[in-house]
């Protein structure tokens, strides 16, 4: 039997059998072999991925049975060769042992999230029922998601835990908020300069000034990523992806601090 479908957002094709199970397809013809065959009787949840935006058990459905659906699988949870926020997580919070039910277990929580952006920990472990684990007790697991939820929850888009990752978060949310004056006045010293490859503004009004002159014009509507974070006691720098009302840019940013506000601050865009 003839099969189209979709898969990680590339079309494929392909002539099965009719008892050929969804699974199978995925691993032994399209060689998307990320999602696992643990039980064959739809229980330990290793083969799950996404189809029209639901997580199933691939090894209780019928390939033929997916005929025209969109399918998601781990292999499709990666961006440009960037792990998801999800596997972020597992990766930072150690969520994974042997791996061969990571997969299965990163579906089910990508459709939790998809429809509960902020989900206690009993949500977590409900959604993880359906998710077999003979390495864990799944602490860590749970860990990993929350850290997925924080940081998609955050306006910047990573981990804050430290000083300067605050200092950056409440800057982000005075541009959010299109509020210039709070900007300058909670952000940067007096004396304060900020410049870019063709002008320079420097002091309390004349930053204002440009602030505001800005905001009438760019709207910031949100932060996609932030990527190379670095700081130091004085130091802060970082690029990141913004969303805007003139279209998606890249921007980085380089600031010297002192007394914890702003002395100097570079901006540029890519």
């Amino acid at each position: 039997m003839h099969v189209s479908l979709t898969v990680n957002g590339h079309p494929h094709a392909a002539d099965v059998e009719p008892r050929t199970l969804l699974v199978d397809l995925l691993r032994d013809e399209l060689g998307l072999t990320g999602t696992k065959v643990g039980c064959d009787t739809g229980q330990c949840g290793a083969c799950v991925v996404m189809m029209d935006g639901q997580s199933i058990k691939s090894c209780c459905k019928l390939a033929v049975q997916a005929q025209d659906s969109d399918i998601t699988t781990v292999e499709g949870l990666a961006h440009n060769g960037k792990l998801g926020t999800l596997q972020e997580g597992f990766w930072e919070c150690h969520g994974t042992q042997c791996g061969f039910c990571t997969p299965g277990m990163l579906m089910s929580v990508t459709d939790l999230l998809q429809n509960d952006a902020s989900p206690d920990e009993e949500a977590i472990r409900r959604q993880l029922e359906g998710n077999l684990c003979r390495c864990t007790g799944y602490q860590n697991v749970v860990k990993a998601v929350q850290y997925a939820v924080k940081k998609n929850n955050s306006p910047v888009k990573i981990i804050v835990d430290t000083p300067g990752k605050l200092f950056y978060e409440n800057q982000v949310k005075c541009l959010l908020a299109g509020d210039a004056d709070r900007l300058v006045d909670e952000n940067y010293l007096p004396d304060a300069t900020v410049q870019s490859f063709d002008w320079k503004v420097t002091g309390h009004e004349a930053l204002r000034a440009h602030f505001r002159n800005y905001m009438r014009w760019v709207h910031i509507e949100e932060v996609l990523s932030t990527d190379n974070f670095t700081e130091t006691d004085n130091t802060i720098s970082f690029e990141a992806t913004v969303r805007t009302n003139r279209g998606v840019g890249r921007v980085y940013d380089v600031f010297t601090l002192r007394n914890g506000k702003v002395a100097f601050h570079f901006t540029g865009t890519k």
